[in-house]
């Protein structure tokens, strides 16, 4: 059994209480537990998927990637 600490206690007697924190446009939704502020996301057929720190960083880089190649294409007028 794992430790928990004083924040997580309601989580592990109780079950999470998950927000809606995001949608994103692929009709999937990222959940964050009000109490832990653990991260889920749901898939298309509405699964939980807990995001790992690798999924962070990837989902991340690839946003800052994105909005890097938006501002590139963008015609810039003077």
């Amino acid at each position: 059994m794992k430790p928990t600490t004083s924040k997580a206690l309601p989580c592990a007697v109780f079950g999470h209480n998950y927000v809606k924190s995001k949608t994103n446009s692929d009709q999937t939704a990222e959940l964050t537990c009000s109490h832990c502020n653990t991260v889920v996301k749901t898939d298309a057929n509405g699964n939980f998927e807990e995001l790992t720190v690798s999924n962070k960083h990837i989902q991340t880089t690839l946003r800052r990637l994105f909005h890097l190649k938006l501002q590139i294409s963008k015609p810039k007028f003077s």
